[in-house]
């Protein structure tokens, strides 16, 4: 078998196939509301089935999580109006919800579930948006000098926790919605000013972690491409090739103000063709399936995902989310369904089945995922590998991202190769029509 296995490796060598794949598709959700509605008593259902959010978001394909984080949500500025729309700046909570300690929490629980991190930083006391941007209260007295190194050391400390607590995020997100800068006023209306915070928050994230990945964040309006370019050029006054630390753009997306699909589609295209970075979109709450393919499509595999916007909670700006409000519950909608059939499409496999988990879906959801075709079934086979949750989880060894697909590489000795996020197996078809796993060492899964 160990010989099988290398011939298959030098043939895969051979045609030129790279025998693992990149970064897989994130589909990904901003809940920086679970925490404060749990502690509430809010419940969450699938169907008719109650489940805890994390666990109910993985089980349709969920792989990643966005945290907003404030600098103190406790903190009350008098001479801050509250919004006419009812936002009330201040305080965000005195509870203390989305500060440093609860939105460490909620990490720990992101990560204990398998699922990735995205921290998004807003250098504010209460929401950073277009219009807002307010000065945390604690760092007005700091002139732009000081304020500069407290964006660095505040996002250096507080990434140092999160690394003592076992949940460091694997992308950061420096600053919200900055389309018109951040801090507000040294950096906000001074495209220099706000590069040099940009920087100091991007070098504060680096100096806990190089490999954490950083995303600006922008919005589908006001020409996000020339945004980048900019901000790029800039970044790179403020030190030599600082624009290369920029691994991610990400863009808000509110159709009742920022178009219909093809408005963004037009805007995440010319960035594609203009810079050599990875997309997501980061935030959304309509049009779920085509936001995804239209960044799914994009060239060169520059669409990494996007991040629905509190999908079990706002339902504002004409958005359509994942859960409906029902008596005190957040209860799924036919748009959370439409999330499975994505992990497909997208090469992903961490798709949980309808009866896999009684605490998940309900009967008729099971019903309605067993009709097609293409969703993996809630049975197993014992000659199929149970050692990999993104494996388990699935009953058909088709599901498992293929490697090796229309190549006649596959064919060789009977053999195909597959990568499930973490590892390569190769399934070895039985003389008696069975299938068997095995890794790269031999040993059967």
């Amino acid at each position: 078998m160990g010989n099988k296995i290398l011939l298959t490796l030098m043939l895969c060598l051979a045609a030129g196939i790279v025998c693992a794949q990149n970064e897989p598709y994130v589909l990904g959700a901003d809940i920086s509301w679970m925490q404060q509605r749990e502690n509430e008593k809010v419940k969450y259902y699938r169907g008719n089935q109650e489940g805890d959010l994390l666990t109910l978001l993985k089980g349709v394909g969920f792989n990643y999580i966005r945290l907003r984080i404030f600098v103190d949500p406790k903190a009350k500025d008098p001479n801050v109006p509250n919004d006419a729309g009812g936002w009330n700046p201040y305080p965000y909570s005195a509870a203390g919800y989305c500060g440093l300690d609860s939105t460490i929490k909620v990490a720990k629980r992101v990560k204990a579930a398998g699922m990735k991190f995205l921290l998004d930083f807003h250098y504010s006391d209460t929401w950073a948006d277009p219009s807002k941007q307010y000065k945390p209260i604690s760092w007005q007295g700091l002139n732009f000098t000081q304020l500069t190194e407290k964006v660095r050391t505040y996002t250096k400390e507080s990434l140092q926790k999160f690394k003592e607590a076992g949940a460091l995020p694997d992308m950061v997100q420096v600053g919200n919605e900055v389309v018109n800068g951040m801090i507000k006023p040294d950096g906000n209306g001074n495209t220099q000013n706000f590069a040099t915070l940009v920087n100091a928050g991007i070098n504060g994230v680096k100096d806990v972690d190089p490999n954490i990945k950083i995303m600006m964040h922008t919005i589908n309006d006001k020409n996000p491409n020339s945004w980048l370019t900019t901000l790029k050029s800039n970044l790179n006054k403020v030190e030599a090739n600082a624009a290369n630390k920029i691994d991610v753009i990400g863009l808000s997306y509110y159709p009742k103000w920022h178009g219909n699909v093809d408005s963004l589609k037009r805007a995440l295209t010319a960035i594609a063709n203009n810079h050599n970075i990875k997309i997501v979109v980061a935030e959304y709450a309509d049009f779920h399936r085509e936001v995804n393919d239209v960044v799914y499509k994009l060239s060169s595999n520059k669409g990494l995902g996007t991040f629905v916007w509190e999908p079990q909670e706002f339902s504002g700006d004409d958005s359509k989310p994942l859960f409906d409000w029902t008596n005190g519950a957040r209860r799924s909608n036919a748009r959370l369904e439409l999330y499975p059939q994505m992990v497909i499409d997208y090469g992903l496999s961490n798709v949980q089945s309808s009866s896999s988990s009684s605490k998940t879906q309900s009967s008729s959801s099971s019903k309605a995922q067993s009709s097609s075709s293409n969703t993996p079934s809630s049975s197993s086979s014992a000659d199929e590998p149970s050692s990999s949750s993104n494996i388990e989880s699935s009953s058909s060894s088709e599901d498992i991202t293929p490697v090796l697909s229309a190549n006649p590489v596959k064919n060789v000795e009977s053999t195909r190769m597959y990568f499930d996020g973490s590892r390569v197996l190769i399934k070895k078809t039985l003389s008696n029509g069975k299938a068997r796993f095995f890794d790269l060492e031999g040993k059967a899964r």
